[in-house]
């Protein structure tokens, strides 16, 4: 053990005197950091710091890594020290714990005494991670403007995929940076590909007016991710999907019909439900067009009408065949992949749970499914301008504040770059709430529905 501490020292020592993170890097963590995240670990070195590349760059490694710098920095503050990372849900938070176990995992210096396999790693409700000498790298959501984290001292704080936080700037301000005051070396990093010009934006322009290291970066700089992967999928993205996706960009949204509202629809302290048995509930589905990884998906919300405002209480979203019949024409060819379920059979099973008002897009093809569901469903038929009139009253709806969500992840992305002009563009969960919306009354007007 003598030897493996003289190996950490002297890393801690080349960052804290030379700015030098390769030995720490590869030495410690047995990890070769690309060219862009090793100037990320280099410059960041300043009370706050930001991070606002594309996906896949690997910011959730380079996340990982300062924490356990950190943790190292301190080792001798025991369980005094306190390191966080801090996301929009516990899920998207725990990445950041996964990240730093399996860096563990692969560090010969690392893997035998650090981490506890069996005690050392906690899960849901309150995730953690306590290592051998007592400190904690705690994970958390900002549910509840953070309520989760006050009263506490951190020596490292990382804001991770922070970018449609609604209440970004108060939390910051209110909650987290006053947590920061225990160490003089304590910092915090905000990282999250941009999600247009919101909180997020303005939060990395007032670290810049302060000071702080501020870093971009493209997908293309991980040398590790496959490129030609990157290139097929921008081969059919609009330039500002690609710019805000894969170049890490801040573009500008106002021509985008959604973007602004997702802080109107969205509430970080709603959470789905299941289904309460004296509740009204409208189910609306907008159906894939293919069963290729690459197509679309089928996606379904289901909205509780009988709340003061209605409110989406679930979410589906899957690839699987059309019918119950050709579910089992698949299953009967011995494919390798058997089919456990179909879209039909997924309809009926979350009809049959909440009796709701459900809806289909029966355009085009959907027409087909529509005809063997339309027992229990309605078609919604996007054609001859109805596409215009659904999408105008899905933002009526969130404008009169007649729809609200928890944080959904699939549907803000979309949100943030969905345009009338929708080619190219990622469209499933957006026509969804369109569907599910179009039954909700706006006034005394009830949007009816073209084949129901």
């Amino acid at each position: 053990m003598e030897k493996i501490f003289d190996i950490i020292a002297f890393s801690l020592k080349a960052i804290d005197e030379e700015k030098n993170w390769m030995p720490f890097c590869e030495l410690v963590c047995n990890y070769t950091p690309h060219e862009k995240q090793l100037e990320w670990l280099t410059e960041s070195i300043y009370k706050e710091n930001g991070l606002h590349p594309g996906n896949g760059w690997g910011k959730t490694d380079v996340t990982a890594i300062k924490h356990l710098r950190y943790i190292f920095q301190h080792f001798g503050d025991c369980e005094k020290y306190l390191t966080l990372n801090i996301a929009i849900t516990l899920e998207q938070s725990q990445l950041v714990q996964d990240r730093i176990v399996a860096i563990v995992k692969n560090a010969p210096l690392l893997r035998d005494w650090l981490i506890d396999d069996k005690r050392g790693v906690t899960g849901m409700p309150m995730p953690k991670i306590r290592y051998a000498n007592g400190s904690i790298t705690e994970f958390r959501s900002t549910k509840k403007k953070a309520e989760s984290v006050e009263g506490k001292e951190f020596g490292y704080i990382s804001a991770d995929e922070i970018a449609l936080e609604l209440h970004l700037e108060f939390i910051r301000d209110k909650i987290l940076l006053p947590r920061l005051r225990a160490w003089k070396d304590s910092q915090m990093d905000f990282s999250a590909t941009p999600k247009g010009q919101n909180a997020y934006a303005r939060v990395i322009n007032d670290m810049k007016r302060k000071g702080g290291h501020v870093q971009g970066g493209s997908s293309y700089d991980n040398p590790y991710i496959d490129h030609e992967l990157l290139n097929y999928q921008k081969s059919t993205w609009s330039a500002q999907k690609i710019a805000q996706i894969q170049e890490g960009k801040f573009i500008d949204t106002s021509d985008m019909m959604f973007a602004s509202r997702i802080e109107k629809l969205m509430n970080t302290n709603l959470q789905y439900e299941e289904v309460d048995k004296g509740h009204k509930y409208i189910e609306g589905w907008d159906l894939a067009r293919g069963r290729k990884e690459i197509s679309d998906q089928t996606v379904g919300f289901r909205i509780d009408e009988s709340k003061k405002i209605p409110q989406i209480v679930k979410r589906w979203g899957f690839q699987l065949p059309w019918t119950e019949k050709e579910r089992e024409n698949i299953n009967n060819e011995n494919n390798e992949k058997k089919e456990n379920s179909s879209i039909e059979r997924e309809i009926r099973q979350a009809h049959y749970e909440s009796n709701s008002r459900v809806l289909l897009d029966s355009t085009g093809v959907g027409d087909t499914l529509f005809g063997i569901v339309q027992d229990i469903a309605e078609g919604v038929d996007f054609r001859g301008g109805r596409k215009d009139e659904l999408l105008d009253h899905l933002q009526a709806c969130i404008d009169a504040g007649k729809i609200s969500a928890p944080f959904i992840p699939e549907l803000a992305d979309e949100m943030t770059t969905y345009q009338r002009a929708d080619k190219n563009l990622d469209t499933d969960n957006v026509m969804a709430l369109a569907v599910a919306c179009s039954a909700i009354r706006l006034d005394t007007q009830v949007f009816g529905t073209v084949d129901g």
